[in-house]
């Protein structure tokens, strides 16, 4: 029973979280003031450049260090209220899937507490002649390194698959995301 219980815990996908405030701009909406629907990608775009940020990953460095782009091969958004001008939101982006050759980040769009928008993206690892490279792992490796991936968690070997979120959230990563942002957003 125990081994049993052990082998579905490292089954489950590890679920990352990170919020960050961000305010709807004039060039974000349409004539009747409510944001265009395609500008929530890069409301989520925002939020994983931002969650990755936080984790120490910087998408530009990844660049230019080691040559490993990461495409969107696969985005969906589900619209559930209307943004409008002005409004203050916060953006939840959760890394729900690290395999070899991607990832998955699921997207929560909020206002005051309700939901407005949901979606994800699938990403993989290509180098810049757009072969496959395998990079997850060490993503994999350094978030347990921080203590943010649970000893006996393994990284998914297939191509990542579309995660279900899971409602446990590492509050210690919470944390030192909203710092992170809160801090950035400081005069100096």
């Amino acid at each position: 029973m125990a081994d049993e219980k052990k082998g579905q815990e490292q089954k489950q996908p590890q679920v990352i979280v990170g919020s960050m405030p961000y305010r709807v701009s004039m060039a974000e909406v349409d004539a009747y003031g409510v944001m265009y629907y395609s500008r929530i990608f890069d409301v989520f775009e925002r939020g994983r450049t931002e969650l990755f940020r936080a984790l120490g990953f910087e998408y530009k460095k990844i660049f230019q260090q080691r040559q490993i782009l990461m495409p969107v091969v696969e985005a969906a958004c589900r619209y559930m209220a209307p943004i409008a001008y002005d409004d203050l939101l916060t953006v939840e982006t959760a890394i729900t899937n690290i395999g070899s050759r991607g990832i998955r980040f699921d997207y929560r769009i909020l206002r005051d507490d309700v939901v407005l928008a949901v979606g994800f993206t699938q990403h993989i690892f290509i180098d810049p002649q757009g072969r496959p490279v395998s990079f997850g792992k060490e993503i994999f490796e350094e978030l347990k390194k921080k203590g943010l991936i649970k000893e006996g968690q393994q990284l998914e070997q297939q191509e990542p698959k579309q995660a279900q979120s899971q409602e446990g959230i590492s509050e210690k990563l919470r944390k030192l995301v909203v710092e992170r942002v809160k801090g950035e957003d400081k005069p100096n």
